[in-house]
């Protein structure tokens, strides 16, 4: 009878125990303890994986739209460059045939009496002891030997040879040229020939000045058209220095050529 008086006694403590637990656990500020904490995280951890699996797959489908749209965008600004580079090419063609037919036309109306072939530079002396030129125009063209070389400044020198489609130009300054000239001032005959010391400044020097002539600054001299090679009265030059010798026989002269040679682009071979 006791036993089981004690029993139910032990039980109802233990209720209220519970009962007062429960109401002191039930406070709005109660801390959370570290078993709550932990069971509360284990219970949330596969929706925070979800969702970081979700959010992240959706960046990846945004990304991948994203380069798929770049994609698209470089690949289409490709085809406007290559299209723009076309038609800069076919621009640069127009205008390259447009400077020759410009300056077919100021050459022949310069000599009205040639029929010339305009022609590009497309080789350059590359040595400082010739003056060799190669031109893109060659027997196909009707471009022969020692035809006359020419620019609307004056005479730049002779055709040595050809192939079908190019020719070698040899210019007035190379130091193996000579020039049959003549004063257009005093009429008198003299030779010009290329001379290594002065090719750099695109200079001459002038023999055979006969006695008794003095040339001044400024004197122009031209071709005499005697020698077979050169037709008469092209320009060649000015006179810029007159050197007086003891023997007058071998006074001299220094003629700076009209021809820019350092920027020869486009000449003209005189066929006929």
């Amino acid at each position: 009878m006791k036993k089981q008086m004690l029993k139910r006694t032990l039980k109802f403590i233990f209720v209220i125990i519970i009962f007062v637990c429960i109401g002191m656990t039930n406070g709005k500020n109660r801390n959370t303890t570290v078993f709550e904490s932990l069971v509360s995280n284990l219970i949330t951890l596969p929706q925070k994986i979800t969702n970081n699996i979700n959010n992240w797959a959706s960046k990846d489908k945004e990304n991948i739209k994203n380069i798929e749209k770049l994609t698209e965008q470089n690949e289409k600004l490709a085809k406007e460059n290559e299209e723009l580079q076309r038609r800069m090419l076919d621009y640069e063609v127009l205008l390259s045939e447009n400077i020759i037919l410009k300056q077919k036309s100021q050459i022949e109306g310069s000599y009205p009496d040639y029929d010339v072939v305009v022609a590009n530079v497309i080789y350059e002396p590359m040595n400082n002891w010739e003056e060799v030129y190669v031109i893109d125009k060659g027997s196909k063209d009707g471009v022969k030997p020692n035809m006359t070389v020419i620019t609307t400044e004056g005479l730049v020198g002779y055709i040595e040879s050809t192939t079908e489609s190019t020719a070698k130009l040899i210019s007035i300054l190379d130091a193996g040229n000579s020039v049959s000239s003549r004063s257009t001032r005093t009429r008198d005959a003299v030779i010009c020939k290329g001379n290594i010391s002065l090719k750099d400044e695109e200079k001459l020097k002038i023999a055979a000045i006969p006695i008794g002539v003095e040339f001044v600054e400024g004197d122009k001299i031209e071709t005499s058209g005697m020698g077979g090679v050169y037709p008469k009265g092209i320009a060649i030059g000015e006179i810029k220095e007159f050197i007086v010798k003891k023997n007058p026989t071998e006074n001299e002269a220094i003629l700076k050529t009209y021809v820019d040679f350092s920027k020869l682009e486009t000449v003209a071979i005189i066929v006929k």
